[in-house]
């Protein structure tokens, strides 16, 4: 017979040191997430770039931990975050193609002012294009629906089912999120598409290590660095493919002549920024080792059949 599931209790006095740290990281995610929706009807890059972080930093907590959580509670707030995510993703990409090409023309001349003047009008429309999406969408019931499922959730009490997790537990649980990414890292991924399932899996493990950095600082704070830079370097590989897709599709308002020289440029940014993609990758695998060899005496604390 299966056992009823433990009421979820608000955290207090009487919890554990994992329970309550984990409560404590998903009352500030949820309060940077309810920000960020309180102003995306006027938001910025950054603002946009911040509550999809937000959305995907609780969401994969809610993963990661999700043993101390109620399992239904979880799964649907879960649904929400990645339904909000998927929102701004088209704003976000808007954003990131302006800026990737930017960068790539910077100072060269390789346009001439008038094909600068066609592609900077380009990018504005499509980024004014997705913005007004986003604004309409914003009026549409369905999103009034999901914002207000987002604020009730960060004014409810937490649904975590468990008060007794200790830290090793939560050591455990941070551990076991680096399982697809180890196993990724050792076939030293360089393909476009193996690096970004890669950055995907690497997001993962940053998100449950930012719980537990603390615990073990010095090994969790080089951990976290090559974590950073690898994915900073992966995505801006990512972005740059992203950005060539765009200028390709842009062919009959930017001119094929326009295209090609913008395609050259971004050929040789993407060769680029590959390598260093690679290489950042490659030095995260030693510091994740280093982290679990300091973590061990810790782990073994953990109770029996836990994590």
């Amino acid at each position: 017979m299966t056992p009823a599931p433990r009421r979820a209790r608000a955290a207090g006095p009487g919890w554990a040191a994992g329970s309550l740290r984990l409560a404590e990281v998903v009352r500030v995610q949820q309060r940077q997430l309810q920000a960020v929706i309180a102003r995306l009807g006027e938001s910025g890059v950054e603002d946009v770039h911040q509550g999809r972080v937000a959305a995907r930093r609780l969401r994969s907590i809610l993963k990661t931990f999700g043993p101390l959580f109620d399992a239904r509670w979880a799964r649907l707030y879960r649904m929400d975050l990645r339904s909000f995510a998927r929102a701004l993703a088209m704003v976000r990409e808007a954003d990131v193609h302006g800026e990737v090409l930017r960068d790539t023309v910077g100072s060269r001349e390789a346009l001439r002012s008038a094909e600068l003047a066609r592609l900077a009008a380009a990018l504005q429309l499509a980024r004014s294009d997705v913005r007004d999406h986003l604004r309409r969408r914003g009026t549409e019931h369905g999103w009034r629906a999901l914002s207000a499922s987002l604020a009730a959730r960060a004014e409810q009490p937490m649904r975590i089912a468990r008060s007794d997790a200790d830290m090793a537990e939560l050591l455990g649980l941070a551990d076991r999120a680096w399982r697809k990414a180890n196993r990724l890292m050792k076939r030293h991924p360089q393909e476009a598409q193996q690096l970004h399932e890669l950055r995907l899996a690497l997001k993962h493990c940053r998100y449950a290590l930012e719980v537990v950095v603390d615990v073990e600082r010095k090994s969790a704070a080089r951990l976290l660095r090559r974590l950073r830079r690898a994915q900073e370097a992966i995505g801006a590989h990512r972005d740059t493919i992203a950005a060539a897709h765009w200028v390709r599709s842009r062919e009959r308002t930017l001119g094929r002549a326009t295209v090609r020289r913008l395609e050259d440029l971004l050929v040789e940014r993407e060769e680029l920024l590959r390598r260093d993609a690679t290489e950042q990758s490659a030095k995260v695998l030693p510091a994740y080792e280093a982290w679990r060899e300091a973590i061990r005496p810790l782990r073994k604390a953990a109770r029996p059949g836990r994590a």
